[in-house]
């Protein structure tokens, strides 16, 4: 069991406790449900705001609702359906392999139903990396040159004297573009 698993357990208990000391044994109201259902549905889309006022709270006041009906001190009994259900969705947004390769699927037959041949190119392409059929490689070769090869190399680009000036004096002007006009 992880730590998340933990931490949600002793949130319940801390829940089920705040319900027992409710001053008020009151229900969900309908609004309050809405609220629920919006805020579940919409989970990491719509704010709480947006939530309320969906749900039918006033404009004015939907962020002060939605801040005391998230508040589990005072409502812990809408806390906890909300951390019940989000718990359960949860469960179906991890991802693993077969999940993944699921979607992918319906994503590529979708787009070639549209006739989006490109999204359907790419959903396959992911398919088959997640399968292990491509393998990125990236391969740095590196190799320490003797002076004699060095010497080699730079007498290859530069093949006699005259040359070896002129790339150096071209050196000199785009490092010092300054001091070289001083010289001439």
């Amino acid at each position: 069991m992880n730590k998340l698993d933990n931490a949600e357990k002793e949130l319940n208990k801390k829940f089920k406790k705040q319900l027992e000391t409710k001053k008020y044994n009151d229900k969900i109201t309908p609004l309050q449900q809405k609220f629920i259902d919006n805020y579940c549905s919409k989970y990491g889309q719509w704010s709480a705001t947006q939530c309320a006022i969906n749900a039918g709270y006033d404009i004015k006041s939907a962020h002060t609702r939605a801040s005391e009906l998230l508040d589990w001190r005072k409502h812990p009994d809408i806390a906890l359906e909300i951390q019940g259900r989000v718990a359960g969705l949860r469960e179906a947004w991890d991802v693993d392999r077969d999940k993944h390769l699921a979607m992918l699927t319906k994503i590529r037959d979708a787009a070639m139903e549209k006739g989006q041949y490109g999204v359907a190119n790419k959903a396959e392409e992911l398919r088959g990396k997640v399968a292990g059929l491509y393998v990125d490689r990236n391969l740095t070769i590196t190799k320490d040159l003797t002076e004699n090869e060095l010497n080699d190399k730079i007498k290859i680009i530069f093949p006699d004297k005259e040359a070896f000036l002129k790339g150096q004096q071209n050196l000199m002007a785009d490092l010092f573009p300054d001091a070289f006009k001083e010289d001439k």
